[in-house]
């Protein structure tokens, strides 16, 4: 797969152009509830000013720049996963010998479902303990940034990362994944294989579906009491405010804000910041102003 498109065209990616049409649907189902007074944000989607604007034009190089980092580095994410899980089979061995092989064979479906959801949870709880911590300490805060400098949000902010920071990530994803296949080989003497469509868990391809892309947009759309459990786009547009980035820090799940008091509505008021700060201070981890 072509590095420089895998995120348009690969379905396990949140950017995958298949997404973009969902959540462009789920934009014009919102709209059409109050068209009168959402039309025009409906057309602003169309408009060359918003995806041609200082603010887009960094999202569009980090996109170019972090896949030719990464594949300049020749990094294998999935034989780093592999490394991790057989150190963590070793390590579980050193304590007491595995499971016989075939005991839990008889309930294959049940702890499939089970792997999947404990997977998902893990994979989720981390990324929400990451972001927070992204936010707590300064230097990490340098990194996390870029992110938060954007003045316009479309689906490719979320694809608006510092190099850095994509590195901590991808290592986060290999330690959850090699971890959780490293506990399979040790319990059932195989790996289980998780719930996957196209590459990716259901949770995450539901979650793509239901209209993730529109998390990083400015359409409003909010989940009511479902919020208590799920992010909401507009929990996450909050998020990305210059006074109130400071919560909301969940991924998929909102649980991780209620349970460390970070969790706020997605009708809290938010504004972005006026332009962009120029790329190179952030990359080079300078402080930005935020206004």
């Amino acid at each position: 797969m072509n590095p420089y498109l895998d995120w348009l065209i690969d379905p396990s990616q949140r950017t995958y152009a298949g997404y973009w049409i969902s959540a462009l649907c789920i934009a014009l189902i919102w709209s059409s509830f109050a068209w009168r007074s959402r039309k025009p944000i409906i057309y602003e989607l169309f408009s060359a000013e918003y995806w041609l604007n200082n603010s887009t034009y960094q999202d569009y190089f980090l996109i170019f720049f972090n896949r030719s980092l990464f594949l300049f580095l020749g990094l294998s994410w999935l034989i780093i996963t592999l490394d991790i899980a057989l150190f963590t089979l070793d390590f579980l061995r050193f304590f007491a010998p595995p499971t016989e092989p075939g005991k839990y064979s008889q309930s294959g479906y049940v702890l499939v479902s089970l792997y999947t959801l404990i997977l998902f949870l893990l994979d989720d709880a981390s990324r929400f303990l990451l972001h927070k911590l992204m936010h707590r300490f300064d230097f990490l805060f340098r990194l996390h940034q870029v992110h938060h400098s954007a003045s316009v949000l479309t689906p490719l902010t979320t694809l608006r990362i510092h190099p850095l920071e994509s590195l901590l990530y991808q290592m986060r994803s290999s330690l959850i994944h090699g971890v959780c296949a490293g506990c399979s080989f040790y319990y059932f003497g195989f790996q289980l294989d998780s719930w996957q469509i196209w590459g990716a868990t259901v949770w995450i391809i539901a979650f793509n579906a239901l209209g993730a892309n529109l998390r990083h947009s400015h359409i409003p759309l909010h989940y009511g009491a479902l919020e208590k459990i799920f992010i909401s786009p507009a929990m996450h547009q909050a998020h990305h405010g210059v006074t109130t980035m400071n919560n909301n820090y969940g991924s998929i799940l909102s649980i991780w804000d209620r349970m460390s008091d970070s969790f706020r509505s997605g009708k809290l008021p938010y504004k972005l910041p006026e332009k962009p700060q120029p790329l190179f201070k952030q990359l080079m981890l300078q402080h930005i102003k935020w206004k």
